[in-house]
């Protein structure tokens, strides 16, 4: 463990949100599913790995009835987020080094058990015995009807990155500075490339690497990854991934139990889509995780992200069933854009023709989320309509690009002496307006990155209640003049020489106040 400790204080990784873990979305999955998951909003929450807290702080300053906990075995990272906590000014929020499998509710300070346990891309990087100990404490810590998410690698999709990994630790094993590990490692990828590129040109010679072109496609998103996801993914001590039966078996082990992966694969995704195969799969597996596992076959599938709960909380349940009612007690935030009267998600997919006109409510109201029995109420006495309201909702929770909560979430837009950006949020942002590296994202509280600079935060500052969009151009021409900062339009960046300078300036300022309200970073006053 103490080489591991010495690999992320060396090269820790960038720490980012991530929706998918977000108590809020874990909530609002739970209930879905039928079950009746604690409230998020006063929950006590834990991060296992929770590196310099950049997941965990946007739902804490969100939530400041909730109890947040963040554990890493890294110092230097815990050192950071302890000093970003006081810097924020959060009481709801505390950070401890410790090694998961030594750890007790008494050393965390409180007695009280956790609604919420998140473990994101940690179980399979960390040896066998810390495995265990982390489906123990799972199982330990979690509340009577809490909600765990854990991240893993699993085969058979990881099976080819096996062979890019080992190719990689052969060529670094001799190196010991993790950061001229990495060096030699984006070398090594530029020369597997290389080859691969040079096999699928010369098919007909000898010695020709089989698979290549997968081989290609996995090096090129590798070499497109930061530093610190090459040293972490591929040239760690461990990382050992799992087929899904073996994991979901671990959790029956420790008293646990699968429910769903937070893209809800299983529901949606739940057979192949080829009849013949879909027949065969259903003849020779009852099981519901045996019919998972087969997908995950058939799917070559690599990552999974699935929340757990205690045994007994499932009833033996084999299918979950999910009625109107169900889907009422969700609320739905999701943009689509238009193009050429096809409607796509923000992953730039091709949403289902059909349910165009439900596309354009959810866009017309945009960041307001909707609810389905609210929709329901206004098409009561058109059954067509409703139907297709119903199957529209599902077909927009199976593409995974939505925020979801048990509550509403309202719009609101900026207007000088009526709405502001929320006093909440003021030393998150000026943390990043005078930062110019900063060591966690901007993200929303729902944990969806902003990809705000350092620009973008000083601007989002000036949005207090008392200026309005002229005299916030004025000041950010200003400050941009002199600080020598650069507006971008068309992906050029605009000079001070520029003879419509001022106008893109108002532009770029109309733009942050836009996103200010999509992201819900304002508030009433």
């Amino acid at each position: 463990m103490n080489d591991l400790e010495k690999s992320y204080d060396e090269l820790p990784y960038f720490s980012q949100s991530f929706p998918e873990t977000n108590p809020t979305k874990l909530e609002a999955i739970a209930t879905f599913l039928t079950l009746t998951p604690p409230d998020s909003k006063t929950a006590n929450v834990l991060e296992i790995g929770c590196s310099c807290g950049g997941n965990l702080f946007p739902f804490a300053l969100a939530n400041p009835n909730a109890n947040v906990v963040g554990v890493d075995l890294s110092g230097v990272q815990i050192n950071k987020a302890n000093n970003l906590k006081n810097e924020f000014g959060l009481k709801n929020i505390k950070f401890i080094q410790a090694d998961i499998s030594k750890l007790s509710l008494n050393q965390i300070g409180d007695a009280s058990k956790f609604d919420y346990i998140i473990c994101h891309g940690v179980y399979s990087w960390v040896p066998d015995p810390i495995k265990e100990a982390i489906l123990a404490k799972i199982k330990e810590f979690l509340s009577p009807n809490g909600i765990a998410y854990v991240s893993y690698n699993v085969y058979p999709g990881w099976k080819i990155k096996d062979v890019i990994r080992d190719f990689l630790l052969f060529g670094t094993k001799n190196i010991t500075s993790e950061y001229e590990k990495v060096k030699k490692a984006r070398e090594l990828i530029k020369f597997l490339k290389d080859y691969c590129l040079f096999c699928i040109r010369e098919s007909n010679t000898s010695k020709i690497l089989t698979n290549s072109d997968i081989i290609l496609e996995h090096l090129n998103i590798i070499e497109s990854k930061e530093d610190s996801y090459i040293l972490h993914e591929f040239l760690e001590i461990f990382n050992d991934p799992i087929y899904f039966m073996d994991f979901a078996k671990k959790l029956e082990d420790n008293g646990l139990a699968y429910l769903s992966d937070t893209n809800l694969d299983d529901l949606f995704k739940s057979n192949f889509g080829v009849e013949k195969y879909d027949k065969f799969i259903n003849q020779e597996f009852t099981s519901r995780l045996e019919r998972e596992q087969m997908l995950d076959f058939m799917t070559n599938k690599i990552f999974r992200k699935s929340l757990i709960v205690h045994k007994e909380n499932l009833n033996n349940k084999n299918n979950i069933e999910i009625s109107a009612n169900e889907l009422s007690k969700i609320n739905i935030t999701a943009y689509f854009y238009k193009k050429d009267n096809e409607y796509f998600n923000i992953e730039q997919i091709k949403m289902k023709p059909e349910y165009n006109w439900l596309y354009q409510v959810f866009l017309d109201v945009f960041p307001q989320s909707i609810n389905f029995a609210d929709l329901a109420m206004l098409i009561e006495n058109d059954e067509k309509m409703l139907q297709s309201a119903y199957f529209g909702f599902m077909e927009i929770l199976s593409t995974d690009c939505h925020k979801l909560s048990t509550y509403p979430i309202s719009k609101i837009e900026y207007e000088v002496k009526k709405s502001r950006l929320k006093t909440t949020l003021i030393p998150y942002f000026k943390y990043f307006s005078n930062t110019a590296n900063p060591s966690i994202s901007l993200s929303d509280e729902f944990g969806f990155i902003t990809n705000f600079n350092k620009l973008n935060a000083i601007t989002s500052l000036l949005f207090d209640g008392e200026n309005n969009v002229e005299t916030i151009t004025s000041k950010i021409i200003k400050i941009s003049q002199n600080n020598c900062y650069v507006f971008e339009k068309d992906g050029k960046e605009i000079k001070a020489s520029n003879k419509n300078f001022k106008l893109i300036a108002k532009e770029y300022v109309e733009t942050i106040k836009q996103k200010l309200c999509e992201f819900g970073f304002l508030e009433n006053y």
